[in-house]
């Protein structure tokens, strides 16, 4: 990932708040180290530019850390353990959660079954019902949907009816039970604004194709569920089996036979569609994914929490982050920049999961970053997430001089000058890819 990878353990980090406001020590990791104040002179360039936006702007939190070879150090801070909304750089925390409860190659499983004493005539009748059981897979899909929204990454349904012609059915007798029980019936985030219904599908263990209906995104359907039913339904009918009954939500019936399982792409691939496109419902749902696996209930609350450990076993949890949804659309959600610091430092010093994550992250004119950061000398250079919902800006990534010094940093800016706010992270950003902070000494109060 270019300059070696470094342990957490010797990290040397002193924060300076804005000059506008009292002074506080920000610290990340277990180890700090506090170092005789530099000369105002000797700061950096990327020091200097967060701390004059900071002095008009005070709701900020920065931290920039190099990650020599010795142990990270702090080349610009300010307010680094203030935790403030973070908009969708709060996806960085859904992906670490997610890669550290279930791995990189994780797939999830949608499989459908039949009853624990279910038989199959000779003419491929299947007796009593057939259940669809969800794994939540958030790229469940149509092939039509996946082509046009999921950047071909979805889970085809189409390849969960063929399976289940394979196995020899060819009618489904007693109808289609839908199982979405691995998460609450809860459709959508805790504190959202009531139109952010727009911004995320209705949530489901077994949704398809975002919880929207057709194969566009102009309208949510009513029920997940049974919309899933009926697109395996059709998908079923397409291949020659057919399903006699009705469709209903309800229960799997235990130690029934597995008639047919469809399997998502790994989830280092998943990860690499929802960053870039900052995809709320992705995000949703590998929270729930992350409480399900992770603590055997999938709820929001639970995937936060168990997120939430997460992060306070790796020494990256400030004492005032609040973490309250996976997308970051709520404006309850806080984090600190040394948080977001400390996981992506955590990434690169750890790729057997960490790799995933940063990967994941877009390039300079990719994604949400489409017309920012695209200078050629700079664009290669930077992998980042961006934020953004009403009065917050944000940015987080790691980034790489034309020295090779390697740097993990996040801003967090709860300002109304969003366009100021993107302007000064773009050109803290573009300082560190020209080298401007590798020879800086570690930033004091």
């Amino acid at each position: 990932m270019g300059a070696p990878r470094v342990p957490l353990a010797s990290t040397t980090v002193v924060s300076r708040p804005a000059r506008t406001l009292p002074r506080r020590l920000a610290l990340i990791g277990a180890t700090i180290a506090i170092t005789a104040a530099p000369a105002l002179s000797s700061a950096s360039p990327v020091d200097a530019l967060l701390d004059g936006f900071a002095a008009k702007h005070p709701r900020m939190s920065a931290l920039v850390t190099r990650l020599d070879a010795g142990g990270p150090v702090a080349v610009a801070a300010v307010n680094a353990r203030q935790s403030l909304a973070p908009a969708s750089t709060m996806k960085i925390i859904t992906s670490a959660a997610a890669l550290l409860t279930v791995g990189p190659d994780f797939r999830f499983t949608t499989r459908i079954e039949g009853g624990a004493n279910a038989q199959i005539s000779p003419d491929g009748t299947l007796s009593g019902p057939a259940y669809l059981i969800g794994s939540g897979d958030p790229m469940l899909a149509t092939t039509a949907y996946s082509r046009g929204y999921l950047d071909r990454t979805g889970t085809p349904i189409e390849r969960l009816a063929i399976n289940v012609r394979r196995s020899g059915v060819r009618k489904i007798a007693g109808g289609l039970v839908i199982d979405e029980s691995l998460f609450d019936t809860k459709r959508m985030g805790p504190q959202w604004k009531s139109d952010y219904v727009w911004e995320c599908g209705p949530l489901s263990a077994i949704a398809t194709n975002q919880g929207r209906a057709g194969n566009d995104q102009s309208h949510n359907v009513s029920g997940p569920g049974k919309a899933a039913g009926q697109r395996l339904v059709k998908a079923l009918r397409h291949v020659g089996v057919t399903v006699h009954g009705s469709i209903r939500v309800g229960r799997d019936a235990p130690g029934g036979t597995v008639l047919g399982e469809v399997k998502s792409k790994p989830l280092s691939a998943i990860l690499g569609f929802m960053n870039p496109a900052s995809d709320n419902f992705t995000a949703e749902m590998l929270t729930k994914d992350v409480g399900a696996y992770g603590a055997g209930h999938g709820t929001t609350a639970a995937g936060t929490d168990h997120a939430a450990k997460l992060l306070k076993e790796r020494g990256a949890l400030a004492t005032s982050d609040d973490l309250v949804d996976g997308s970051g659309l709520s404006h309850s959600n806080r984090l600190a920049a040394a948080t977001l610091v400390t996981i992506l430092s955590d990434a690169e010093s750890n790729p057997e999961w960490g790799d995933a994550l940063v990967r994941s992250l877009q390039h300079g004119g990719e994604g949400t970053l489409i017309r920012r950061l695209r200078d050629p000398a700079v664009r290669n250079r930077v992998r980042a997430k961006t934020g953004y919902i009403d009065g917050v800006a944000s940015l987080a990534g790691v980034v790489t001089s034309r020295a090779g010094a390697r740097y993990a940093f996040a801003f967090l800016i709860n300002d109304r000058n969003i366009g100021g706010a993107q302007r000064t992270m773009d050109q803290a950003v573009t300082l560190l890819a020209t080298g401007a902070a590798d020879a800086a000494p570690a930033v004091t109060t």
